[in-house]
Order: C-alpha cells, then sequence, then structure tokens
C-alpha cells in the first residue's frame, strides 16, 4: 500500500540528511489568538496601531535574532545533536511524517563532519577539511568525493547548487549569518516559551514563500534549540521541525575526525553527481 510513498526531501542526495532548510527564503510567522472584541479606541490608540501595522519587523524579534546569529558565529568550533521531523505530502492528500537524527560537527573556518541516521534505517556520513568534500553512504557501502572551496562557507554554497538538495540546518553552519535577518520580511516575538526544560524565546518570521520560527535559549548562551519552518508554496504546506537538544563548544575535536577514510569493502561512486561548471570537480 505504501510502496511508492513520497518523501519531502530528496534524500537521493546527501543535502536531505536532516531534511531541513530554509530554502533561501528564510522567513517565519506567527498566527496569534484573535483577540476579544473590545470598544472602539481613541485617536491616539488608533495612531499606535497604525505604527504597528506600518512595521512588520519587530524591533525586539530582530535583536534577539541577532543575539543568537552573533554567539553563533563567534564560535570557533561547535557540535550540535538534532532529531527532524517532516511532513511528505503525497498525491492524494495525506500527510505522512519522517524522522532524521544525527550529530554535526563545525569547526571554522574549513572543517565539517555530519553523522546522520534515517528512520528507514540508512546511515550517511559527510566529511569536509577545506579541499574535499566526503559522502558515504554507509548502509549502502558506497563512497564518493568532489574537490570543494577552501571555507565552510564556499563549501556550502558548492554543495546546494551541486546536489540541487535541501541542505541539513546549513543556514545556521555559514560564519556569515546576516541573511537570517536580511530575507525576513516580516519578524515578531511570540513569547517566552520552554523548550526540553529550558527557557527560550518564541521568534517567528516571514519571507517570500517560507515561513518559519525559531526558539533561542535564554541567558548568556543564546543557543538555537528549536526550529519550524512551513513552505507556503508547497501543496498542503509541509512542515520541518528541528530539536536542537545538544549543544557543545569543546576546546578542541578528536584528531582525525574531520579525515576521511574509505570504510573497509565500501565501492567508489564515480558519478553521483554532476559538478556545475567552476563550482567542484570529480577527482
Amino acid at each position: 500500500m505504501f510502496s511508492s510513498v513520497k518523501r519531502l526531501m530528496a534524500e537521493g542526495g546527501f543535502w536531505g540528511l536532516l531534511g531541513l532548510t530554509l530554502a533561501g527564503a528564510i522567513t517565519g510567522c506567527v498566527q496569534k489568538p484573535s483577540p476579544l472584541p473590545v470598544a472602539p479606541a481613541g485617536p491616539a490608540a488608533m495612531a499606535s496601531a497604525s505604527e504597528d501595522a506600518a512595521e512588520p519587523r519587530d524591533p525586539a524579534a530582530v535583536a534577539e535574532l541577532k543575539r543568537a546569529t552573533d554567539f553563533l558565529a563567534a564560535l570557533p568550533r561547535f557540535h550540535i545533536r538534532a532529531t527532524v521531523t517532516y511532513d511528505a505530502i503525497q498525491e492524494d492528500g495525506r500527510r505522512l511524517q519522517f524522522e532524521k537524527f544525527g550529530d554535526i560537527y563545525v569547526q571554522r573556518p574549513d572543517r565539517i563532519f555530519a553523522d546522520i541516521r534515517l528512520d528507514d534505517g540508512r546511515h550517511r556520513q559527510l566529511w569536509y577539511d577545506g579541499k574535499t568534500l566526503s559522502i558515504a553512504e554507509r548502509s549502502r557501502n558506497l563512497h564518493t568525493q568532489v574537490k570543494a572551496p577552501p571555507t565552510i562557507d564556499g563549501m556550502l554554497d558548492m554543495a546546494e547548487e551541486l546536489f540541487k538538495d535541501p541542505m541539513p540546518l546549513a543556514d545556521l553552519l555559514y560564519d556569515d549569518l546576516a541573511p537570517l535577518d536580511q530575507r525576513a520580511s516580516e519578524a515578531d516575538v511570540v513569547g517566552d516559551s520552554l523548550v526540553g526544560g529550558r527557557p527560550c524565546r518564541h521568534l517567528a518570521f516571514r519571507g517570500a514563500t517560507v515561513d518559519w520560527q525559531l526558539w533561542v535559549e535564554q541567558g548568556d548562551k543564546p543557543f538555537i534549540r528549536k526550529l519550524v519552518i512551513s513552505y507556503r508554496e508547497e501543496p498542503g504546506t509541509p512542515q520541518c521541525v528541528a530539536l536542537l537538544d545538544f549543544w557543545e563548544t569543546p576546546e578542541r575535536f578528536a584528531d582525525g575526525l574531520f579525515t576521511f577514510v574509505v570504510p573497509q569493502g565500501s565501492q567508489w561512486v564515480k558519478v553521483l553527481v554532476t559538478p556545475p561548471a567552476g563550482k567542484g570537480v570529480q577527482p
């Protein structure tokens, strides 16, 4: 019955690992409860309401986002453990949900390692060492490599174009996090909220085609603890929900973490993708 189930994210490529992307249209919305009826407001209140309507970006929301992104961009290295659930809208309108979970290790400016497991048993890994992007499909004993730019930002840009596939939490891995603010046409503070028992500030944003919400941990370490992305223009408005329940900022990572070693018995896949001109070359 479910032999032809369609998943939302293109899982044939590596960037569907966590099934979460802000898709170049980083946004978020908030649907607040309708207020109770009130008596007509006087001129002063009406003027205030007019000013609020004219300012779709709440300065408090923008400031809280900047606090979180400045903190994250300043970290020389970090380790995230995330669980992502995402919708897959079927041709008959059914909404199915799938899950992915794993770890991402980042060492600026030129190291990434990711270890991801999908709910159907697949196991995928990625290594980036400032020169080469290496990918292993451990569940099928396959691997491949492409030459990559010398920085994380350059590699992520290359990979987005190269694989034509959603990138796992990639918007949080860049050195330059300014687009998280620049692409939001609306911004709002929803209020205080608990995520895994941690006090957070719930923010909501809207962009051209995507709505997104973000929960920022309160205190002097504003880790992002949750993301929700709604794809407004996709049939059924599918969502992705990411819980970032573990953040680590160690003094150093283990030697060899970012070094790819061909798994025993793994088969080289000569043409996994077709590199775009000037972006990557199959070795």
